[in-house]
């Protein structure tokens, strides 16, 4: 009994691709595009944004002022501060520190969005208790909080109103009274 031999056979066809190789090159192509779209989109709001930029600086007898202009805001810094600006009374006699922390800053982000801040620094000879004496007489009812000795050894009268706070801290220097006038305000700024 011997056993007729098999006919040949045909070679099995190819196996047909698999479908994730298909899907690994779609994958591939879409995260090149997400690259190539979001470089170009970086680059056009950086160019958009130098141009929108301007930077002015400028000296003048009041002091330096520098002012920013974005698209989207503005930011101005004056280094001359006076009493109508802090909307706080300046003690008679007071000198103002030089070269020390005082400037008026604003920032403004478009319609009623903004900051502004004005900060400046004096010094008289004047004792603490007399010094305490003239801001309590001026601002004395205006006043919404009062700190006798704060954590630094300040006397501190804090005013707010609508959107504003105003600040006086006094402190003695041993020679007589370092006082520190601010001026904060939120939204559009109400004027000096």
């Amino acid at each position: 009994m011997s056993t007729a031999p098999h006919p040949p056979q045909p070679p099995l066809p190819p196996a047909p691709p698999r479908p994730s190789s298909n899907i690994v090159a779609i994958v591939l192509l879409l995260l090149a595009l997400i690259v190539v779209v979001s470089g170009l989109v970086v680059w056009g709001g950086l160019r958009y944004l130098s141009r929108g930029v301007q930077v002015h600086v400028s000296e003048a007898k009041t002091g330096k002022q520098v002012s920013i202009q974005t698209p989207v805001g503005s930011f101005e810094v004056k280094k001359e501060v006076n009493e109508a600006q802090l909307g706080l009374p300046v003690y008679p006699g007071a000198t103002r520190v030089k070269d020390e922390d005082s400037a008026a800053i604003s920032m403004d982000f478009g319609g009623e969005q903004g900051v502004h801040l004005v900060v400046a620094k004096f010094e008289t000879s004047d004792d603490l208790d007399k010094v305490r004496s003239f801001y309590q007489d001026r601002v004395g009812d205006q006043v919404t909080k009062f700190t006798e000795k704060d954590g630094e050894g300040k006397t501190v009268f804090e005013i707010k109103h609508k959107g504003q706070e105003r600040i006086i801290a006094l402190k003695s220097t041993g020679g007589g009274t370092r006082i520190e006038l601010v001026r904060v305000e939120h939204g559009a700024e109400q004027g000096n």
